[in-house]
């Protein structure tokens, strides 16, 4: 299948992009490319009617180019995810915001990207990816601490070091959740009943997820002295 394409910006990653796409046989016209309506320097693929960003930048640029993507008639779509090499050939573990209308051709690219089609997370709204996508790489960070050395053998147990970290992993999960409720939604919870139409989604449900699992700032703190605490005089 052809689709009209062009790839914007310059990235290590978009070559695998690129791959992707031709080994799943979602080729680019071969006569030209399509006249760019966005500015060179941004980082996605831009097709007929939509641009996949690809940007790795802060929430601010996002929404300077979403609002100028909606300005130019295009459909707007965000894509999120750690994207190493092998992926070209595996299929990529995308989060995504703002997904489009099934069967269209923005559609079509995240089936052929991703390891199969519809292998690919709907988050919710532009943002949401990216708010994702930083919860679950603080979650992969404190399993990595965990892991074995390289030499097979388990890390010295350090209860104290431990909790410490994972209090201020959880720490950094709510104040995570509660900026993408309040930047990104207009409220934190509570929420009435039924729920308002903008926060029935994989995103809003996560961070409402964090804000109700974790304690408040200050009892995490209470819980961490305690422990730590306990710890110490069995010590």
């Amino acid at each position: 299948m052809v689709v009209s394409r062009r790839i914007g910006g310059q990235a290590p990653y978009l070559s695998c992009f690129l791959r992707r796409l031709e080994t799943q046989g979602l080729a680019a016209p071969t006569d030209r490319d399509p006249p760019a309506r966005l500015p060179p320097d941004w980082v996605g693929i831009e097709l007929e009617d939509c641009w996949l960003d690809l940007g790795q930048d802060g929430d601010q640029a996002l929404a300077e180019r979403l609002a100028l993507s909606r300005d130019a008639g295009l459909g707007f779509v965000e894509l999120a995810g750690d994207w190493p090499a092998p992926a070209a050939e595996h299929g990529f573990m995308l989060l995504v915001g703002g997904a489009p209308a099934p069967g269209s051709a923005a559609w079509l690219l995240l089936d052929a990207l991703a390891p199969q089609p519809g292998c690919w997370l709907n988050c919710g709204p532009p943002h949401s990816a990216r708010f994702c996508q930083r919860v679950f790489a603080a979650l992969r960070h404190q399993g990595l601490s965990t892991l074995p050395t390289p030499d097979g053998s388990p890390h010295p147990l350090d209860w104290e070091k431990t909790l410490q970290t994972q209090w201020l992993i959880a720490e950094k999960l709510r104040q995570l959740a509660e900026d993408y409720l309040s930047s990104q939604i207009g409220h934190p919870p509570p929420y009435p009943s039924p729920l308002p139409d903008e926060v029935r989604h994989f995103a809003a449900n996560l961070a409402r997820g964090i804000l109700l699992t974790l304690p408040e700032k200050a009892t995490l703190r209470e819980w961490a002295e305690r422990i730590v605490a306990v710890l110490q005089q069995r010590g």
